[in-house]
């Protein structure tokens, strides 16, 4: 099943969305992408262009599982040992949704995950390499805000799927600002409807924003994330 994952890129290429130098904004105006507060979580890049695609295209909430013990793994720097009920929580789905998300992310050979009896199962993050040993394309660039992509991991439809574009996108112009310039979102499991669907969602939880220009493509812009407030201690 794990071999159903692989995919052809070479007929279709993600540098189709990259719109044309000074296009972006105003010349010579980059603004700089979202960055973590210091002491605050991050998803640590760079991410290998391979295994964000094809964690893109796994069923159900295996991207966000899959990236969620990426987080965890990197964060704490050792295989973890996080139970996918506490995992769950932490998306706001099912126990049962976790655990389906975790095994589809296993069969795709993203994740590797060694189970004992009596033990938690231990998860450790498997990167993959291109099939002649040399990238093809530009990984996902870090860091990515925490408090930035677990919001965007409890939206509905396909949302992370296009916030993970957005990413890529963001870290290739090295800009927060940058125009959408394709239709086709084939490569990541999305289809044009899911993804403006996913935009929308993005941009309802004020995580982007999208000027949508008639007849041209969109301008979108990756905000800063909204900053929580402190929590109580309770003695």
């Amino acid at each position: 099943m794990g071999s159903t994952f692989l995919i052809d890129t070479d007929d279709w290429d993600l540098e189709q969305f990259r719109s044309s130098p000074g296009m972006t904004g105003a010349a010579g105006f980059r603004r700089k992408l979202p960055r973590h507060q210091p002491r605050d979580p991050f998803i640590k890049g760079p991410i290998p262009y391979t295994w964000m695609v094809m964690a893109c295209r796994l069923s159900g909430s295996g991207l966000q599982v899959a990236m969620f013990h990426r987080f965890l793994c990197s964060r704490f720097r050792s295989r973890n040992r996080w139970g996918l009920d506490k995992i769950a929580r932490g998306l706001r789905i099912s126990e049962d949704s976790a655990r389906r998300g975790l095994h589809v992310a296993e069969l795709a050979g993203l994740l590797s995950v060694v189970r004992k009896p009596g033990c938690k199962r231990v998860v450790s993050v498997s990167d993959l390499a291109e099939s002649d040993g040399r990238p093809t394309h530009r990984p996902l660039y870090g860091p990515i805000p925490w408090t930035w992509w677990l919001p965007a991991s409890r939206l509905p439809g396909r949302s992370l799927q296009v916030a993970s574009v957005l990413w890529l996108l963001a870290g290739w112009e090295r800009s927060a600002d940058f125009e959408l310039a394709s239709d086709d979102w084939a490569e990541f499991g999305l289809s044009r409807s899911s993804a403006s669907r996913g935009l929308d969602e993005l941009e309802r939880a004020g995580l982007i924003a999208a000027v949508r220009r008639h007849g041209r493509t969109p301008m979108v812009s990756i905000l800063d994330p909204i900053p929580h407030p402190p929590r109580t201690r309770i003695p």
